[in-house]
């Protein structure tokens, strides 16, 4: 549990069309997070998942649920941080690692492929996988229309939009369940799948009074979309989808820009984890589709 005490998140410019997130409905007995959290077959992909935020969603997986995490991230064999962890668990079978671009199709065919063969479900998907660049090393984010550069565009989208839709297209079979009836009279029903998409403030159209970071903040609003999208079509088969504002966390890729952050709104990585699985534990039908801050708070898109 982290001790860190956040500032007041901002308001939201425009109507948020969700509700905020109630947190007591977490605690609830009929909570699908119950049940989730205590299933030992239930299985939590997480991209991204080599440092940061991603790795922190393992590590904080690990403690809060009986399941599986399948850590996905770009080269394993490099990934000596998760491998240090995994390896220091009393069981270190409960995280699996796994190879995954998500800025090539074949990879996350193959990493989809892998998962389903391996697990035969997924009960959560997070997306976190995602760049922004320095503006110094890298054309992003831009900060004018003239500092547009074609290759760096085409890459954020595939790494913070196309990748993250295509590895949900993957793996949505997997969280379809016939939970209504029991295939035996032994068999357990599953909780409700959850698709997390990691988004940003920046992302929200309304919100937009600075300008600036065009291919950051495009790519985060066409996930918002989706993630809306994928919201109304998978509620049919109990899936639910969320977008999610983590704030601004020290990671890498915050660091180029957190220097004149205050310190009461710059996030140890552990807070913003929690924060954000307390707000998946505590979803339910109406928020799905919604994009969220990491407080809970509704934002417009």
């Amino acid at each position: 549990m982290s001790t860190f005490s956040p500032g007041a998140p901002p308001g939201t410019n425009g109507s948020p069309v969700f509700k905020d997130i109630d947190f007591s409905v977490a605690d609830s007995s009929s909570s699908e997070s119950i049940v989730r959290n205590a299933d030992p077959l239930a299985v939590f992909v997480v991209t991204g998942a080599s440092r940061g935020i991603g790795l922190e969603f393992v590590k904080q997986l690990v403690d809060r649920t009986k399941g599986t995490v399948v850590a996905c991230c770009r080269s394993p064999e490099s990934a000596t941080v998760l491998q240090e962890f995994t390896a220091g668990l009393e069981d270190s079978s409960r995280v699996q690692i796994i190879a995954l671009d998500v800025e090539d199709q074949k990879s996350i065919e193959s990493a989809g492929s892998v998962i389903k063969d391996r697990f035969g479900r997924v009960d959560v998907l997070l997306n976190v996988a995602g760049i922004l660049g320095d503006a110094k090393t890298t054309p992003g984010p831009e900060r004018s229309l003239s500092k547009l550069d074609r290759d760096w565009f085409e890459k954020t989208m595939a790494v913070n939009l196309i990748g993250p839709v295509m590895l949900s297209k993957e793996l949505a079979p997997l969280m379809m369940q016939r939970r209504k009836k029991k295939i035996s009279p032994d068999e357990e029903q599953r909780a409700v799948a959850v698709i997390a998409n990691l988004s940003a403030r920046v992302g929200s159209i309304s919100d937009n009074g600075m300008g600036g970071w065009y291919s950051y903040r495009m790519s985060k609003t066409a996930l918002n979309q989706a993630t809306r999208t994928m919201a109304l079509e998978l509620k049919r088969s109990s899936t639910w989808c969320i977008a999610l504002h983590p704030g601004t966390t020290q990671t890498d890729l915050s660091k180029p820009f957190s220097s004149n952050v205050k310190e009461d709104k710059l996030f140890p990585v552990d807070f913003t984890v929690s924060q954000l699985l307390d707000i998946i534990d505590a979803m339910d039908e109406e928020t799905s589709g919604g994009f969220y801050d990491w407080s809970g708070q509704a934002l417009s898109f």
